[in-house]
């Protein structure tokens, strides 16, 4: 994503100059950076790819969730790019025309990401999955998922997936499956066979690093 190739440059950078940099510092300039290619983003972006691990995000304010063992997903890419910003700005315009429906939607999504963090640090993967579940039919009301989306969400928890939705912005891009490690070759295959790209990865607990000093490496 913008966001991860922004913190990369941003430490790379700092590296080769001898600037030692803080993952908040790191934070703050590839926020910055986002800005030119977003216009308003979030920072939950940013925020993920400096500090690793799972994290609730609220306006800048980053808290880690303590993981202690990897959480499982398969990722399907639908190969379809789009435009975040223009995504953000459709549901921003959809907003203005239903202000009344759109905010309750907003805001439940809001208490599904703080109970998510709950199950996620309980491992209780069952309701995490059925909450994300929940949380792709509120996305889906928003005008945000697609059919490439909704046909490889629908094929991973067909194939045994615990939960999955669309990650991001919508209109494209990527969906994630919430999947036990047996049943992940058996969701991947079933995202490819409806026409995605699959990846079975977990969650990540470093963020950003450095494999080398690049003035060393130089």
């Amino acid at each position: 994503s913008s966001a991860a190739v922004a913190v990369a440059a941003t430490a790379a950078i700092s590296s080769l100059h001898g600037i030692s940099l803080s993952k908040r510092e790191i934070y703050d300039i590839s926020f910055e950076a986002e800005k030119d290619v977003h216009e308003t983003p979030s920072g939950v972006d940013n925020a993920i790819a400096t500090y690793g691990s799972a994290i609730v995000f609220r306006r800048g304010r980053v808290r880690r969730i303590k993981i202690d063992e990897d959480i499982p997903f398969v990722l399907g890419d639908t190969g379809v790019r789009r435009s975040t910003k223009d995504w953000v700005a459709k549901v921003r315009e959809r907003r203005e025309r239903c202000k009344e429906a759109i905010d309750p939607i907003i805001r439940l999504i809001g208490r599904i990401a703080m109970k998510g963090a709950y199950l996620l640090r309980e491992k209780n993967l069952e309701e995490l999955g059925e909450l994300m579940d929940i949380n792709q039919g509120l996305l889906d009301a928003l005008g945000v998922s697609t059919q490439a989306l909704n046909s490889l969400i629908f094929a991973a928890r067909s194939a045994g997936a615990c939960g999955a939705k669309l990650t991001g912005a919508g209109g494209g891009g990527c969906m994630v499956a919430l999947t036990p490690k047996e049943r992940s070759n058996t969701v991947a295959d079933a995202i490819r066979n409806a026409g995605g790209i699959p990846i079975i990865t977990s969650i990540s607990r470093e963020g950003v690093r450095f494999e080398a000093r690049l003035k060393e490496a130089l």
